[in-house]
This record gives C-alpha cells, sequence and structure tokens, in this order.
C-alpha cells in the first residue's frame, strides 16, 4: 500500500513539474525598449534630433516597437515633435521623461538654480528637489505642454528617480499607468541608487 502511495505520489510529482516547466516555456517574455529624449546636452555638444531620428528607423528596421520618453525641453525643439508626430510605428509611444528641466521650472513659475538648462544634480534636477506643491506645478506645466503638442497625456512615465508623491500625482491626476526608473547606479551623476525595483515601478 505505501509502495503504491509512493509511487503515484511520484508520477503526480513528475507531472506536476513537467507543467510547471511548459507553463514556463509558454511565458510571456516582454522587453520593453525605452528611449528617453533631452532637447539639451551641455556635458558634449551634439545632433540630439539625429539620435531620435536614428532609434525611430533602427525600431523600424528590427519590428521593435518602442517607448519613447520625452523631457519637457526635447518638446521646445520643433523637429524632435514632428519626428515623434509622424514618424513613430503604430506600436510605439510616447510618453513622459520627468528630470526637471529650466524651461519647464520657469514656466511653472518657479525660480532655476541649476548650473545649465539641464543640471543631472539630484537637488535641481529631479523632482525630489523641490517640495510636494511645487512638485505638483511642475507635472502640471509638463502635462500641460505633452497634451498641447501631442492631443493626447502620456500613460507612462521614466526617469532616474521618481518619488512617490509625484509617481501617485500623476498615476491619480493624468491616468499614467507605467513608470520606469533606474534600479542601481553607484556614484554616477553625483549620487548613488540602490535597491530600485527591478522593472521599474
Amino acid at each position: 500500500m505505501n509502495r503504491i502511495a509512493l509511487i503515484v505520489f511520484g508520477v503526480g510529482l513528475c507531472f506536476h513539474s513537467t507543467v510547471v516547466v511548459a507553463n514556463q516555456a509558454h511565458a510571456p517574455r516582454i522587453v520593453n525598449l525605452i528611449n528617453f529624449i533631452r532637447g539639451v546636452e551641455p556635458r558634449e555638444p551634439r545632433d540630439l534630433v539625429e539620435s531620435v531620428r536614428e532609434q525611430i528607423r533602427l525600431g523600424k528596421e528590427c519590428g521593435l516597437p518602442s517607448t519613447f520618453l520625452v523631457q519637457y525641453d526635447a518638446m521646445l525643439i520643433p523637429e524632435i515633435v514632428a519626428l515623434l508626430k509622424n514618424e513613430l510605428g503604430p506600436d510605439d509611444e510616447i510618453g513622459a521623461w520627468l528630470e526637471v528641466v529650466q524651461p519647464q521650472v520657469e514656466a511653472a513659475g518657479l525660480q532655476w538654480h541649476g548650473r545649465f538648462p539641464w543640471d543631472w544634480h539630484t537637488d535641481v534636477g529631479f523632482t525630489v528637489g523641490y517640495t510636494p506643491q511645487q512638485r505638483r506645478l511642475l507635472m502640471d506645466e509638463y502635462m500641460r505642454k505633452f497634451e498641447h503638442l501631442f492631443e493626447k497625456r502620456p500613460i507612462s512615465v521614466g526617469c532616474w528617480i521618481i518619488d512617490a508623491p509625484t509617481l501617485n500625482y500623476v498615476a491619480d491626476k493624468y491616468g499614467v499607468t507605467a513608470a520606469c526608473i533606474c534600479k542601481d547606479q553607484n556614484g554616477t551623476d553625483g549620487y548613488t541608487l540602490w535597491g530600485g525595483y527591478w522593472s521599474g515601478a
């Protein structure tokens, strides 16, 4: 009796293992290609429009849908806006890159304290450098500009750092459903990030 039970248990265990392996073989494997677009690069002059054009071309050539996350200052460059409005494929997406830049801060009625129009230091270039009320003003200005240009709201956002109040605000007020962040970064750009989500928030 015990021997029969052991055999039945063993066969059941093998069947369960086979089902688990089979299910894993058919499990979806998702890769999101994220291209973030800035409007200024103070460290090293380069053609930022050409890089966007090339990213779009390569995505189409390889048949890979992409998400283009646009920083506020990139929305001030007509050539970038035209590429995003006219050249993306039907499965590509336009979303928001939430680094904070001088034109956005000033358009929101705040004072810019950065060294350059885009500054990678956390006290000016990210929402964590602003009070909760200022963060809401910055997001309102970003979304106003985005909606004006693209006639819709972004559903995805990204940034190296997104604080919880800001992410909650754009989700609740603007319907954002996806976010990506930097998981780990050791001593780069004047700060260290550690312990972020594996695949964004």
